[in-house]
């Protein structure tokens, strides 16, 4: 891929709809469709609502896949012929992944397990279709109160270390408040 993008933001910031905007402008650009790779699990009614909504949001020719715990295996798939890939959102993604090892996960063991899925996606996107780009979207999570549970604060650790990681190996960054994206690097 030739670029990648990191947007970050709190919650109902306009993460989406910028990431959205952006495959729009590519896709237009190019000719070429987006992808989109869902990270969610409808686990409860709520969450079923949410991806909905999701779903109703961005056009209905996008090709949508959906990979709860491995986005990297299929980057390159979706990169195939398209001028851009969505991936929404790492935030749910480092949640599927810590939630898989247990109620009381080890720290090191979960750092290692999302750190490791984040240098396969960084890999994948410089392995993938040079002419499309790779929009991750995450939840800002790490700039309020320390979380006083132990798996609060774990997910909060892991999603500071893995922004930095990406943001480093990012093109472009961004940080959504109030639906305006304020360009960090």
């Amino acid at each position: 891929m030739s670029r990648l993008i990191f947007i970050l933001g709190g919650t109902k910031t306009g993460k989406t709809g910028f990431a959205q905007k952006l495959g729009t402008d590519a896709q237009k650009a190019s000719g070429k469709n987006v992808s989109y790779i869902a990270t969610a699990k409808a686990l409860d009614e709520g969450m079923e609502d949410r991806i909905k909504r999701h779903r109703q949001s961005r056009p209905s020719e996008w090709l949508t896949f959906e990979e709860p715990l491995v986005p990297s295996s299929i980057i390159e798939k979706a990169a195939a012929g398209a001028s851009a890939v969505i991936l929404d959102c790492f935030t749910m993604l480092a949640t599927n992944i810590i939630m898989q090892l247990g109620e009381d996960p080890d720290r090191q063991k979960s750092q290692n397990a999302v750190t490791a899925e984040i240098e396969n996606i960084i890999g994948a996107c410089g392995s993938s279709d040079p002419d499309s780009q790779l929009i991750i979207i995450s939840n800002q999570v790490e700039s309020g109160l320390v979380a006083p549970t132990y798996l609060g604060g774990l997910f909060q650790d892991i999603s500071g270390i893995c922004h930095q990681m990406i943001a480093a190996a990012a093109d472009e960054v961004y940080l959504m408040t109030a639906g305006i994206p304020q360009r960090l690097k």
